[in-house]
């Protein structure tokens, strides 16, 4: 029999059940997150990690990054497998009509010739969007900053009144989140999609090393990318020459990234970070054949 358990769910009952059955079960694991016991001392899950952690057969992670520093800090006999947070193409829907984008923010479309700089997701404690707000704010070339937050209308409100002090009027708007399959659809009207998860807000490997599905969806819909100093959104930005990631890790070392990602053929970057997805991170080019990979590892596992 194969289980296959997540990081956070019934690994140590999943553990316990392959130490009675031993060689008949195969136990495989998909790692989301990487939670290091000295930097989540409180936390019941990190430990847990770390007491079963070479119980797996088959150890799956999100990026290739985590995956050696998993391998490395749990002393697992093989790098694990990576299937990236990304999506398939042929899950992107059609472009919206022209103007949809502004619908979905209930706003009138801002001026023609201002790059939209657009954050979608959550604004919470490990990507603070006053971060995001600073950094537009000391930046020399305007911009519109377009928000789409998951957040209660309580925090969003905070945001828009920090976002009124520190903004020109008119040159901003945060507003709820919307359907994620129509925001596919209109995001081809912005031009630069931010990606923050900084590691001075949150000191942790699982921080640091950190590339969402919106990074991704991003470079879909055809935007540009502004990354913060974290290793694992430099490797696929900066590679792909699509956008800029900060150097440091302050709101002006962000300023810095996007003016320089300004000064650039912004055309050219959005046209090749659509390109790039579509030929080497969609989920067809990045991970259908490491599923055929497990796949066959976990039925050979399965015949002894």
């Amino acid at each position: 029999r194969t289980v296959l358990v997540t990081e956070t769910a019934y690994l140590r009952e999943a553990a316990w059940a392959k130490i009675i059955r031993g060689s008949r079960m195969v136990l495989a694991q998909f790692c989301q997150e990487l939670y290091f016991t000295e930097e989540y001392p409180l936390g019941r899950w990190p430990a847990t990690q770390k007491r079963y952690a070479r119980l797996p057969d088959v150890v799956i992670d999100v990026d290739p990054f985590r995956a050696q520093i998993r391998a490395e800090y749990y002393g697992l006999s093989r790098t694990p497998y990576v299937l990236r947070n990304t999506f398939p193409l042929a899950q992107l829907p059609p472009p919206a009509p022209p103007g949809t984008l502004w619908k979905l923010a209930g706003i009138a479309p801002p001026p023609r010739g201002l790059p939209v700089l657009v954050h979608a997701g959550g604004v919470g404690r490990e990507k603070p969007f006053d971060r995001i707000i600073e950094a537009v704010a000391t930046l020399d070339h305007p911009v519109f900053l377009l928000a789409f937050c998951t957040a209660t209308e309580e925090k969003i409100q905070h945001f828009r009144d920090l976002a009124a002090l520190k903004l020109k009027s008119g040159h901003f708007h945060l507003g709820p989140t919307v359907p994620r399959e129509r925001l596919r659809a209109s995001l081809w009207e912005a031009d630069i999609g931010v990606v923050d998860y900084t590691f001075s807000v949150e000191p942790t490997v699982n921080q640091r090393h950190c590339a969402p599905t919106k990074l991704y969806e991003y470079m879909a819909c055809g935007l540009a990318i502004l990354g913060s100093n974290n290793d694992s959104l430099r490797a696929v930005i900066e590679r792909a020459e699509i956008g800029h990631c900060a150097q440091g890790d302050a709101p002006r070392d962000l300023s810095r990234a996007l003016a320089a990602l300004l000064a650039g053929d912004l055309a050219a970057m959005k046209a090749r970070a659509q390109a790039v997805f579509k030929e080497r991170y969609s989920y067809e080019t990045a991970c259908e054949a490491e599923v055929q990979k497990i796949a066959a590892d976990l039925l050979a596992r399965g015949r002894y």
